[in-house]
């Protein structure tokens, strides 16, 4: 586990020093040097509010799953996760884990006096947890790629100002892009796609035996979770916050570029992000922004630091919560 631990940030460092170094560095210092400091300040308060968004997210699908804990946890749990992204490799995954392990402990604590899912043994327990954070990360990227579906249609359908990156976008015809396309389509199509399963196939579903014994509880609570108005505007209202907030990176280092366009793009930035081998997804991410960004002529240089940018704004609110968590905790004893 602490081998795999270390290739993931070795390899997230040498992704970075790879890019690195097909970079010209004198610009990279230019462009470094022309950071926004107020404009990128405000970045990262909106990316406050969109992991604030998602903590609440996440903490209706945990209470629809009958973890008893407290909403306010879910806030502190979903902030500390970040900040163990900075500090364990392993990406998303490491936040993950830690919330995971988090709500489990505080669920414990309260089932003492209100014990709402009977007798909770260590996997049950596990597994309700798991599933919620699992369900969490789907619809956040759900709402992703839908979001991205629709700045698309609007873009093809709308005469937007002709800048270069809209006027490649409709010119593109290429297999890569329609690829792309069908991705957004068809993670945006997918919960029609679950709902024509069960209306066709509901009654089988529900007699497996397997389907009984394992997951009959916890996929019917998500689902039901999944659909309310209140959660998809959340995870909505999250997801476009993050592709502001990356916007916002671009803009504050002179980066002119249409905002539609960029929450097109951000779905598929933020998958390569989420890949488990690297540090916050530092480097991956960068991977993915030169990718999507380089084609419609946008500075190399400027690409690879606004997508450091908007990495950092997760590191210093992580940095933030574990600075604030020490200090309550000495405060304490």
């Amino acid at each position: 586990m602490f081998l795999k631990k270390i290739i993931r940030l070795v390899f997230s460092i040498a992704l970075l020093f790879f890019l690195f170094s097909l970079l010209n560095v004198e610009l990279l210092i230019e462009v470094i040097k022309s950071v926004d400091k107020l404009v990128y300040s405000i970045a990262i308060l909106v990316c406050v509010l969109a992991n604030l968004l998602c903590s609440f997210r996440w903490g209706s699908f945990s209470i629809a799953n009958q973890m008893a804990v407290p909403r306010k946890f879910f806030v502190l749990f979903y902030f500390e996760s970040i900040a163990a992204n900075c500090i364990l490799p392993g990406g998303i995954l490491g936040g993950d884990m830690w919330r995971t392990a988090r709500i489990i402990k505080e669920h414990k604590k309260n089932s003492i006096s209100h014990d709402s899912i009977g007798e909770n043994t260590k996997n049950k327990l596990l597994k309700l947890s798991v599933s919620s954070v699992f369900i969490d990360r789907i619809h956040g990227f759900w709402s992703l790629c839908f979001i991205g579906l629709i700045c698309y249609l609007l873009i093809f359908f709308s005469t937007f100002e002709n800048s270069i990156e809209i006027s490649q976008l409709k010119k593109d015809s290429s297999i890569e892009k329609n690829f792309y396309l069908i991705i957004l389509l068809s993670v945006s199509s997918l919960p029609l796609f679950i709902n024509y399963i069960y209306l066709f196939f509901g009654k089988y579903i529900s007699n497996n035996f397997f389907y009984k014994q394992y997951f009959n509880f916890e996929i019917k609570n998500l689902w039901l979770e999944s659909k309310r108005i209140k959660t998809v505007l959340i995870s909505l209202t999250s997801q476009v916050f993050f592709g502001v907030v990356f916007w916002i990176c671009m803009f504050c280092i002179g980066i002119n570029i249409n905002i539609f366009f960029v929450l097109l793009v951000v779905p598929g930035i933020f998958l390569f992000a989420s890949l488990p081998i690297a540090i916050a997804g530092f480097g991956p991410r960068e991977a993915g922004s030169l990718i999507f960004l380089m084609p419609i002529g946008i500075n190399a240089e400027q690409i690879f630091i606004s997508s450091v940018l908007f990495g950092l704004t997760s590191t210093i609110i992580g940095g933030f919560t574990l600075l604030l968590n020490l200090f309550l905790q000495s405060k304490n004893r």
